[in-house]
């Protein structure tokens, strides 16, 4: 891979940003994001203004790059299930390669596509193949996955980007698709399994299954809840919070076998010895309700996609003790985790871009513009004709 690529990653409360050229990392930062909560662009001048980071207004105005990728984590994104056809004969017809090129009819007024994931091809109605050519059919249907996020993010992004005199190709993709994808085993993706990532302040969920992301969904709750919750039960500073939950986090509090307490201060001043089984009790309820909720969607959502005894959890928010233990008590299922997930996670953009490049959406590109510009001027030419049919009645 010659491009200069640089992928600037938002979730949580920082930005990643890692610039490639050749393949191999030259700049490698992060940044404070200010004006973002919970995947959602709460105020765009702050936000804008977090991006004018010395080290980000370095690589733009000093190397000249060849396509910018955004990693995102938004707190609304849809994810629906589109039958298309591609043929239909009263005789039989071998299936061939450029059959299977067909694209997606997303059209959505307050939404904007990401991905189009082929889910496998329906032969005469029946037959549900991942590559049906050569083989003979009446009918030839194309079954797609259609992940889109709210325009109102997506038109954040660009004016980001205009900010930042951004002209070169622009690429999305959901970090959720492509944790996925990077995270899961071979073994578990080909079987079939549900993934929960908790992360700093959304925990994403998906169903994947042959190698093919089912379902997507998000829960606005993450590891900082956890701090939150801490924080408000107590009655204690942000500060302590931490300390306790760094020190004593646990989710399965009757698994401790020895008490040990630290000294904090009360938002009044006050100082208070709190044990780690009360900080361990309170860490579980919101553990439980998480999982819980987890569980409510995937019993809902896999009905009739996916039947599997497979969990994959993975994300800052999972790494407390006994949050396997909670698990298996909650789901009665199977749990599995990378266990190299540090590393593993370092690189998942770039590797999913490498893979589905072709597939991704330019959200900078000249026929974006041009389709725009069209269809200004039909709404003009439509006023227009509204204008005339009115002075006609009057005249």
């Amino acid at each position: 891979m010659k491009e200069k690529l640089l992928i600037i990653n938002i979730s949580g409360t920082n930005s990643k940003v890692k610039l490639y050229e050749n393949g191999n990392i030259s700049e490698n930062f992060e940044f404070i994001i200010n004006g973002y909560q919970k995947g959602k662009v709460i105020e765009n001048e702050s936000f804008f203004d977090s991006f004018r980071n010395p080290k980000l207004t370095r690589v733009l105005n000093y190397q000249n790059i060849d396509k910018l990728i955004f990693g995102v984590s938004p707190n609304e994104i849809s994810s629906k299930v589109e039958i298309l056809p591609i043929y239909s004969f009263d005789s039989t017809k071998p299936v061939e390669e450029k059959d299977l090129s067909i694209k997606t009819n997303f059209v959505d007024d307050n939404y904007s596509l990401l991905h189009s994931i082929s889910l496998g091809y329906i032969l005469d109605g029946k037959d549900v193949l991942s590559n049906p050519t050569g083989m003979h059919a009446r009918k030839l249907e194309s079954i797609k996955l259609n992940v889109s996020i709210n325009n109102e993010f997506i038109d954040s992004l660009k004016k980001l980007c205009k900010l930042l005199s951004i002209t070169c190709p622009i690429n999305i993709i959901s970090n959720s698709i492509a944790l996925t994808n990077e995270l899961i085993d071979e073994e578990n993706k080909d079987f079939g399994c549900f993934h929960i990532n908790i992360g700093d302040d959304l925990t994403e969920l998906s169903m994947i299954q042959k190698n093919k992301v089912l379902d997507l969904a998000v829960i606005p709750v993450g590891n900082e809840n956890f701090y939150k919750d801490i924080e408000i039960s107590l009655d204690i500073t942000p500060k302590d919070a931490k300390l306790l939950v760094e020190n004593f986090g646990t989710v399965m509090p009757e698994l401790i076998q020895e008490n040990d307490h630290l000294l904090v201060h009360t938002t009044k001043g006050q100082e208070e010895k709190i044990s780690n089984k009360r900080v361990g009790a309170i860490m579980r309820e919101r553990a439980n309700e998480l999982l819980q909720i987890s569980k409510k969607y995937f019993d809902e959502k896999s009905i009739g996609k996916i039947s599997t005894n497979r969990v994959f959890i993975s994300g800052t928010g999972s790494k407390y003790e006994g949050f396997d233990s909670l698990m298996k008590y909650v789901f009665q299922n199977f749990i599995y985790r990378n266990s190299d997930e540090k590393n593993a996670s370092e690189n998942y953009l770039i590797n999913y871009y490498s893979k589905e490049f072709n597939n991704l959406k330019d959200f900078n590109s000249n026929n974006e513009n041009k389709n725009i510009f069209n269809k200004k001027i039909l709404n003009n030419n439509n006023l227009i004709k509204t204008k005339l049919k009115k002075l006609l009645k009057i005249g």
